[in-house]
Order: structure tokens, then C-alpha cells, then sequence
């Protein structure tokens, strides 16, 4: 095999930076990360199974959005532990610390095709919260099925990244782990970068427009019950979708700029260095851990304001006028 040709022997800047006590430190924060993003998925999981806010549909999605997010945070803590051992087992071994392509050809592939999901499916929820703007009653009536459609349309789409980043790839170069592209993928790596940030930049914007739309559209179904709940409830998913979607946009953004940045002045840059800032610019994790967090959050605050306003109007006599405000509540 070509790859048997490969020199493994790492330089005395990737020496340094694959014993470094900045690649450890960023190993236990991510991993004590990676370890509050599943502990907050089995609280969101929970609250995904009661009665909620969301749409059927829009709900198909979110379990599509931990699903890529866990995926995420396994296949990155497990390249990360990795990486923490042979720190140490390997640090007197410069010919044997480095990987080949080849050999992380796998856990890269797995590694981008989280990373797409997470960012695909996001785009998803957009387009879910678009149908159920533009043909609500249709879309209502449609229970689970627009989003195990988009659903099954992301899997396929986020399968297929990784495969067209890597077409041609010979993989005979060496990275310091499985975390790095392979060095001929890196311009197609970079177009899929830019490629996310646009998808949750028009996420975002798509989202604004909808929650706009849908207000205006509730105000004129005022008196019509079965309307307005089916606005109402679009609306919440709206907000809900768009409120953990800039947090994700964040994260992405600032790994994609930095890196792109990075790779462009490579040249200039020592190697121990640009493959730390690199490491710590990696910010997909922060991301990935916000979801679930800001998911309980929204859900739950909408919650509360249900039962707040539920209270209040059980609690005291009203009068008519009073009491329309706080049918006016219950519904906003």
C-alpha cells in the first residue's frame, strides 16, 4: 500500500504540540463538556416525551438534532482521549506519535458527518417551520411525516459529505490525530465550511421572517380557536428553533473564520502554534452542548408562562375586560 511509504516521525514542533500542557488542558474541558452535553440530552429527551409546545414534526427533528449533537461529542471525545494517552505513553517516541490519514480515515469520516448533521439538520428545522408557515393546516394534519421526510434527507445528505470531501484523497500524509483534515481534502474541507455558514446564516434569517409572519397571521385569526392554536404553535416552535440556532451559528462561525484564516497564513505561522490555536479555536463542542441546555430552557420557559397565566386567571374574580387580557396572555 501507498501508505507504507509514509514517514511518521513527527518534527520537534509537533513534538511539542502533541505533548504540550494546552492540547491536556483542552482535552479535559472538552471531555467534562462532551459529559454535560449527555447528561443535559437525557433531561431534553425527557422533556421531548411529555406534551409540549412543538409540533410532532418539528419534535422528529430535535431527537434528529441530539442524535447528530451525541454523535458529535462521542466520535470527538473519543479522537480527543486518544490524543490525552499517547501524550504521555508516546512522548519519547516521535516516529511512533503521529497518525496517518489512512488510519483516521474513519473517525474523521464519522467526525465530519456529525458536524454536517448538526448543520443540515438545523437547516431542516428551518424548512420545517417554513411548511408549517405557508400550509399550516396541511402541515398540521400531517403529524410526524414532514419531519421524518427532512429527517431522512439530512442522514443522507450528512453520509454523503464526508465522501465528497475526501474524493481522490490518497491519505499519505500524517496529522497529529484524527481530528485534523487530510491535507488534500483541505479545499473541499474549506468550501464545506463555508458552505454550513451560509445554511445557518439563511437559517437564521429564515426564522426572523417566519416569527414575523406568523405573528401577523395570529392576529388575524383571532377569533377563530382552532386557527390561532395552530398559529400559536408555530410560533413557539419558531422561537424555540431560532433561539438555540444562533448559538450554533456562533460556534460554527468562529471555528470556520479562525481556521480559514489560519490555513491562509499557514505559511507564516509555526507549526506547534497553528495546531494549537487550531485545537482551541475548535469550538463545534460549545456549540453541541448548547443545544440540549437552550432546548430545556425555551421549552421549559414557555411552560411556566402557561401555568403562570393559568393561575392567575383560577386565582381571582375578573372582570370581562380583565379576563380577555389574560385569555390574550395564555395564548401570547
Amino acid at each position: 500500500m501507498e501508505s507504507t511509504n509514509i514517514s511518521k516521525c513527527a518534527t520537534e514542533d509537533q513534538m511539542i504540540l502533541q505533548t504540550s500542557l494546552l492540547l491536556r488542558v483542552n482535552v479535559i474541558l472538552m471531555t467534562i463538556v462532551a459529559i454535560f452535553t449527555f447528561i443535559l440530552t437525557f433531561k431534553a429527551l425527557y422533556i421531548l416525551k411529555q406534551p409540549s409546545v412543538v409540533h410532532k414534526s418539528t419534535k422528529i427533528l430535535l431527537y434528529n438534532s441530539l442524535f447528530f449533537v451525541n454523535i458529535h461529542e462521542v466520535i470527538f471525545m473519543t479522537i480527543q482521549c486518544a490524543a490525552f494517552i499517547r501524550s504521555f505513553t508516546l512522548s519519547d517516541k516521535p516516529c511512533e506519535i503521529m497518525r496517518t490519514t489512512l488510519e483516521c480515515r474513519f473517525k474523521n469520516h464519522v467526525l465530519i458527518f456529525a458536524i454536517a448533521g448538526m448543520n443540515f439538520n438545523q437547516f431542516g428545522l428551518t424548512l420545517d417551520r417554513f411548511l408549517g408557515t405557508i400550509i399550516p393546516t396541511t402541515y398540521s394534519n400531517q403529524g410526524y411525516l414532514p419531519g421524518v421526510l427532512i429527517s431522512i434527507l439530512v442522514i443522507v445528505c450528512s453520509v454523503g459529505a464526508p465522501l465528497i470531501i475526501a474524493i481522490g484523497d490518497p491519505y499519505n500524509d500524517i496529522v497529529p490525530n484524527c481530528f485534523f483534515f487530510p491535507e488534500h481534502s483541505a479545499p473541499r474541507a474549506n468550501v464545506f465550511l463555508i458552505v454550513l455558514s451560509v445554511l445557518v446564516i439563511t437559517s437564521i434569517l429564515i426564522n426572523l421572517v417566519i416569527i414575523f409572519v406568523n405573528k401577523k397571521l395570529e392576529e388575524g385569526t383571532r377569533y377563530y380557536v382552532s386557527q390561532r392554536y395552530i398559529k400559536r404553535e408555530a410560533l413557539h416552535s419558531t422561537r424555540i428553533i431560532s433561539y438555540i440556532a444562533v448559538p450554533q451559528f456562533l460556534g460554527l462561525a468562529l471555528y470556520s473564520t479562525i481556521v480559514l484564516t489560519l490555513r491562509l497564513h499557514k505559511t507564516m505561522i509555526p507549526v506547534s502554534m497553528y495546531h494549537n490555536i487550531v485545537w482551541w479555536a475548535y469550538t463545534v463542542p460549545l456549540a453541541a452542548v448548547s443545544f440540549p441546555a437552550l432546548l430545556i430552557y425555551r421549552v421549559n420557559q414557555v411552560g411556566s408562562n402557561r401555568k403562570r397565566v393559568i393561575n392567575r386567571i383560577t386565582a381571582k374574580v375578573e372582570t370581562q375586560e380583565e379576563h380577555m387580557k389574560s385569555l390574550k396572555d395564555l395564548w401570547g
